[in-house]
């Protein structure tokens, strides 16, 4: 330290007039240097940070895909597919006659409903118009 100050009080050594101005832009620069080098530290802290949030997201998604998917397969070799209920084609053909005749009666009751409720309807619409 002592050689310092005997070197600063030489007054034989000429200081440039712009040596002050220099040194602060110097000091400017290297702040802005260090606030631009947080700002990058920052945003790969971000990065990461979202990588993170990302990764813990896609790896219980894609496992829960992957269970899914198996456990459709899975399923999907369990049901049985469907076999014919009658041996005899004429004990087949009797019970669809069955099932279309109940299915007839079923609408005739109904289409019967309906015409009985049709002049009432069309009443309604005339009354409207």
């Amino acid at each position: 330290m002592l050689e310092l100050d005997r070197i600063a009080s030489d007054k034989s050594i000429k200081v440039p007039a712009s040596l002050k101005h220099d040194i602060a832009v110097t000091a400017r620069a290297l702040e802005m240097a260090s606030k631009e080098e947080e700002e990058v530290k920052e945003t790969r802290t971000t990065h990461r940070r979202y990588r993170n949030i990302l990764r813990m997201i896609s790896y219980p998604a894609a496992a829960i895909a992957i269970i899914t998917i198996g456990m459709r397969l899975s399923f999907q070799d369990s049901i049985p597919t469907p076999k014919d209920t009658f041996e005899d084609p004429m004990m087949a053909y009797v019970q669809m006659e069955q099932v279309f005749g109940f299915i007839s009666e079923k609408m005739n009751t109904g289409m019967d409903i309906a015409d009985a409720a049709e002049p009432v309807i069309d009443k309604t619409i005339n009354a409207l118009r």
